[in-house]
């Protein structure tokens, strides 16, 4: 019998024994106890991997092999089977690492300029190689806790501008490589009626994405914020070009470099969508992975190229979900920059 006691640690000779013939609700009940989402996001290291219950681990692995291995025959209908079955494959399945967890949704918490704090509901698919983009990573989410402070400005992000928009203007907001749509969709709900952004990303990844901007109405709504989503591949040109009217006043992106194409690929898309507006700007958040450096270099030297020049910029640490070689959280080191036309600062 389960203890009813939630701070009592459980032994796995506490849960429903398969020889005992336990029913679907009871075994059902005990793998959901089990069951483990990913380390929290984080701007501290101390975040641990959340259970709903502790369960100590000696003779987990062994206990969910029994059941799936087990006929469940006791069970009354096949449905009930693959459901118990399929709850332990999962829980098998978490103690795999982060990629061989299964579909999930999960929680954010912004902050915004007052002490309210905004929550998010973000679906993110079983992750694969080829879908990577699903997956919320630190930096979306240390650009969505920084938005508050450059949004917070207007216009829109930088105060030395003396151009003051007209009461009746609506800020035009484009984010590219959108994956789940924390950013864009923080950005929605914190700037409200006084702005609509437009998520993109592939065509494989802008399903979900549309999922979670679905799955974030009710915040949406109540908070006045306008969200749509498309596909945009920035390796294609648009044709025709983006008139005056089609161009974005802020472009956003976080973790946008990982290929060696995608520096030239990036800049072009600002290029092309990218307001010529006094206050049009760009936000940028990304790890620094040592891989990867060259990219960044390489796009701080396009974007130069462009005609854009960094605002602002800086660094900050945060604790993506994976674990780190020893098991703790895993610390990344983040660039964030804010971008404007050099001839207009």
């Amino acid at each position: 019998m389960i203890s009813a006691d939630p701070d009592e640690p459980l032994h796995v000779l506490d849960l429903p024994q398969i020889y005992s013939k336990p029913s679907g609700t009871d075994l059902l009940r005990a793998l959901d106890l089990l069951a483990i989402k990913p380390r929290s996001f984080g701007i501290s290291g101390k975040n641990e991997a959340v259970k709903s219950r502790t369960v100590q681990p000696g003779g987990i692995t062994r206990y969910l092999t029994s059941i799936i291995s087990s006929p469940l025959s006791w069970l009354d209908t096949d449905e009930l089977r693959e459901a118990v079955w399929d709850a332990a494959a999962a829980r098998l399945s978490e103690r795999s690492g982060r990629t061989a967890m299964p579909a999930m949704s999960r929680v954010f918490t912004i902050p915004t300029s007052s002490d309210e704090e905004l929550t998010l509901t973000l679906h993110e698919p079983s992750l694969t190689a080829d879908n990577l983009g699903m997956k919320t990573w630190v930096s979306s989410y240390l650009l969505s806790r920084r938005l508050h402070n450059l949004l917070d400005i207007t216009p829109p992000l930088v105060p030395s501008s003396s151009t003051t928009p007209k009461p009746d203007r609506t800020l035009r907001a484009l984010e590219l490589g959108a994956g789940t749509g924390l950013v864009g969709l923080s950005f929605a709900a914190l700037r409200g009626s006084s702005a609509t952004i437009h998520l993109t990303d592939l065509p494989e990844i802008v399903p979900n994405l549309t999922h979670n901007a679905a799955l974030n109405v009710e915040l949406l709504t109540r908070t006045e914020g306008s969200v749509t989503t498309g596909v945009l591949d920035w390796s294609v040109a648009p044709s025709p070009l983006p008139t005056k009217e089609e161009q974005y006043d802020l472009i956003l992106a976080a973790d946008p470099l990982y290929s060696p194409k995608h520096p030239k690929w990036l800049v072009e898309t600002v290029g092309h969508w990218l307001s010529r507006g006094l206050d049009a700007r760009v936000v940028f958040e990304m790890p620094l992975r040592d891989a990867y450096l060259p990219q960044i270099q390489e796009l701080r030297q396009r974007m130069a190229q462009l005609g854009l020049a960094v605002v602002e910029e800086g660094e900050e640490i945060g604790y993506d979900d994976w674990e780190s070689a020893d098991g703790g959280a895993l610390e990344v080191r983040c660039w964030w920059s804010v971008w404007g036309w050099s001839e207009k600062l």
